[in-house]
């Protein structure tokens, strides 16, 4: 007979008691010890609150805790890993899905070890799918950089929207690639998709692709984005990040498409990098367009857990083959959300059919980078400083300690919207009046090497944020 596995559950609620109920029933080598929860009421089988579960691994022989609350916060689950760092023992958990929470349904069989997007992404909220279907259904969307990471979840759930075609036009052969055998895996009709391999620099090639596909929506993600890479590449950053585009919103404009969305990062409040700096160039710019037709709003955000380029694949990596992690500062702090969140909220900002608004994320907490590299390393059954360290490296160029979500001018115009985890910024930071004359003078700029410390120059004195 095997070995009894002793149990504690985190969770006093309905899914804790599915998950006992089916353990006692289809599994007799588990015991349940009892559960732990901070909002129950006393029962014989709760043992305690989540702070308690220390002491409570000391005093019993536990083999497995399970976390059974689908609607878990990442903030208490980061609780949980952080205070039960020394005590090798693996903490799983029940999927934060939708489909667990409509169902209902908690059986042992679907528990699982923890992602780092369970002690980071927030749970699943509910978008207003009836809303967002009618804005979607039966429309063409064209998506640039919608082979990489937020581009091809913004694909995804379009299709699932039922969204008529959807155009992905990126210059990566080999997303493109990868996307496209994913689609025909999941059986997509090829009629309800359309790769194009092109860069959003060659003005012909993507007035061309906007002509052709006559999209009602454009959703402009294309861009360079790893901050410290771009600090070497100032000219590429202007070429990319500002030129691309203003010739994606001008294809927009000639072909009257309804709907443009620009997808910006948190990176241009107060810029201190050049990629952040160049990406607020670009919010400048859309903000100066008074097109009569098109429509362009501006969506701004964060760290994206699981994006090309993250630090958690980064730190996973590390884990696997180092042995240890590499974090910048003890001290750096940053926002985070999931791919479907990002994707969500691109989708959900055109929903609101408005001109010329910013809608950011309500990202709740800044997060430590420490916490996090500790969170991930004990969420792998090991104890960090003692199966993995954490080498802290120094800061690179570009990077802050702490990033911002809006201005402290802009502060003062969030707004709520009825999304509850969506803001709306009625006045932002005004564009120069000379916009058209600096954004002409870089461009000339990056085109004609090498004037990368020219290029600085001219960014500086519109941003004196910037660090270098």
């Amino acid at each position: 007979m095997p070995e009894m596995k002793h149990v504690i559950i985190v969770g006093a609620g309905s899914a804790g008691k599915l998950l006992r109920r089916d353990i006692e029933k289809t599994h007799p080598n588990i015991k349940v010890l009892g559960s732990v929860d901070d909002t129950a009421r006393k029962t014989e089988a709760l043992l305690g609150s989540i702070s308690d579960l220390p002491r409570l691994v000391d005093m019993y022989r536990v083999d497995e805790i399970v976390i059974a609350i689908p609607s878990i916060h990442g903030e208490v689950v980061r609780r949980i890993l952080l205070e039960n760092a020394s005590h090798r023992i693996p903490i799983m958990i029940v999927p934060r899905s939708q489909d667990v929470i409509r169902r209902g349904d908690v059986t042992y069989a679907m528990v699982k070890p923890i992602h780092y997007e369970d002690f980071l992404g927030r749970p699943f909220v509910k978008g207003d799918i009836n809303t967002l279907s009618s804005m979607y259904r039966n429309k063409v969307v064209f998506v640039t950089g919608g082979a990489g990471s937020i581009g091809s979840e913004i694909v995804r759930q379009l299709l699932d929207l039922q969204a008529r075609k959807v155009v992905i036009y990126d210059n990566s052969e080999l997303l493109c690639f990868n996307l496209d055998q994913e689609l025909r895996e999941k059986g997509i009709a090829h009629r309800r998709y359309k790769i194009i391999i092109g860069s959003i620099r060659d003005a012909a090639r993507v007035a061309y692709a906007v002509s052709n596909a006559k999209p009602d929506v454009v959703f402009h993600v294309a861009a360079f984005k790893h901050v410290y890479l771009m600090e070497e590449n100032l000219a590429e950053a202007i070429q990319n990040n500002v030129s691309g585009t203003k010739i994606v919103a001008q294809a927009a404009i000639d072909n009257r498409v309804p709907h443009f969305t620009f997808v910006s990062t948190d990176k241009v409040v107060n810029p201190q990098s050049i990629m952040g700096a160049t990406k607020k160039l670009a919010e400048y710019y859309i903000q100066s367009l008074k097109h009569s037709y098109t429509k362009f709003t501006i969506v701004r955000f964060g760290n994206v857990i699981n994006s090309q380029g993250s630090v958690l694949p980064l730190f996973e990596r590390q884990i696997q083959n180092l042995k240890y992690v590499t974090v910048t500062d003890k001290n750096m702090k940053r926002f985070f959300m999931s791919i479907r969140e990002a994707a969500q909220l691109v989708i959900q900002g055109t929903a609101h059919n408005s001109h010329g608004h910013i809608f950011i994320l309500n990202m709740g907490e800044l997060i430590n980078i420490y916490d996090v590299a500790r969170c991930l390393i004990r969420s792998k059954n090991l104890i960090p400083e003692q199966d993995v360290f954490i080498k802290i490296i120094g800061m690179k160029k570009g990077e802050k300690l702490e990033e911002e979500l809006f201005t402290p001018k802009e502060r003062a115009y969030v707004a709520k919207t009825r999304m509850s985890h969506v803001w709306r910024l009625k006045k932002t930071d005004t564009p120069p009046d000379n916009l058209q004359d600096i954004l002409a003078n870089l461009e000339a700029l990056a085109v004609s090497y090498p004037n990368e410390r020219k290029i600085f120059s001219a960014l500086k004195r519109i941003f004196p944020s910037l660090v270098r």
